[in-house]
């Protein structure tokens, strides 16, 4: 009797065991073939891609002009398989320090310099950002739009105002992440660049990249000779990566930088475009040229996950709450 009963005991538990494996092996295949039907059509998050930083030199109130450089250097760069190209701060609308900025001003998604953008990002399947004078709820800002084929994905306004920029726009309040499909974008527009803080931000929200559209005067109002506008260029692109390598690296963020150059008719930019890898090296550099002219790297984010996996990592090691001093208002 006692026998008869373990080997009932026995027999119970093999079979209790094996219905328990066959429910988890069904529940295993189903659970794959779920998750196989919500990602079908859906392409991975990409590792690896291209992008391009554009020096250009935007003329004001010639919106014609700003337009076509547009035109040729989206083209270029889709050619050279770019998912994304980054044009200077004011890249359609000009820079300079007098009220005709806002002379072309328009909405974020409506008008003649959106639908231009947009139809050059459908017809090259590429994101474009592009700086522009927005007009929104009766002010203006100095804006950078991000437009891909689908449309417009999103748009920074610069929050730090420089200089004569007070006359003219409102400061932007916000710093977003965008998620372009195959990396997330911040965008810190030239004088937002200057505030670490501002990187930090953007980095621990997630973003991947940094965009950095410039329009930095060599020259407020005045017109620099192109000699000396060379000469001065040459100096900073020999001093690359300079301080937003080291922004760069310490955020392990990837950093695409494009600057306006030259005279155009107010004021002198001094130019330059380049990138840099999330180990604060340049990725590629522009020449000390004063012409429209755009360079391309290769993005490897495998390089950005093993550097924020390392042992010292700023992100991770960080210590905030002994940092409440940096949002006191002084």
């Amino acid at each position: 009797m006692h026998a008869n009963t373990n080997i009932s005991r026995r027999t119970f538990i093999k079979s209790t065991t094996a219905s328990i494996a066959a429910a988890a092996s069904s529940f295993s295949c189903s659970v794959k073939a779920q998750t196989a039907c919500t990602t079908e059509g859906k392409p991975p998050r990409s590792e690896k891609f291209r992008v391009a930083a554009v020096q250009m030199n935007a003329l004001p109130e010639n919106l014609e002009h700003n337009i076509q450089v547009h035109r040729r250097i989206v083209k270029d760069a889709a050619n050279d398989n770019c998912r994304l190209v980054m044009f200077p701060e004011l890249s359609v609308t000009a820079h300079l320090g007098h009220e005709s900025m806002t002379a072309l001003a328009e909405r974020a998604a409506e008008g003649v310099i959106y639908k231009a953008m947009h139809d050059l990002a459908k017809a090259h399947r590429i994101i474009i950002a592009y700086g522009f004078c927005e007009t929104y709820r009766g002010a203006y800002y100095n804006s950078c739009a991000l437009v891909g084929p689908a449309g417009l994905i999103g748009i920074h306004r610069k929050a730090h105002l420089s200089r004569d920029e007070y006359l003219f726009f409102r400061m932007g309040r916000s710093l977003d992440v965008l998620d372009l499909g195959f990396c997330k974008a911040g965008i810190l527009i030239c004088y937002d660049a200057s505030f670490f803080e501002a990187w930090r931000v953007l980095a621990l929200k997630g973003a991947d990249m940094l965009l950095l559209p410039h329009a930095g005067r060599s020259g407020p109002g005045v017109e620099i000779a192109p000699q000396k506008q060379r000469q001065q260029l040459q100096k900073i692109l020999d001093g690359l990566p300079g301080r937003y390598g080291i922004y760069a690296r310490d955020n392990c963020v990837f950093a695409v930088y494009a600057n306006q150059v030259g005279y155009n008719g107010h004021s002198t930019h001094s130019g330059a475009a380049y990138i840099v890898g999330p180990n604060g090296k340049l990725l590629s550099k522009s020449r000390a040229v004063l012409d429209d002219v755009w360079v391309s790297a290769g993005i490897d984010k495998a390089l950005q996950t093993r550097m924020r996996k390392s042992k010292n990592s700023t992100l991770k090691d960080r210590r905030p709450e002994m940092y409440t001093e940096l949002t006191r208002m002084i």
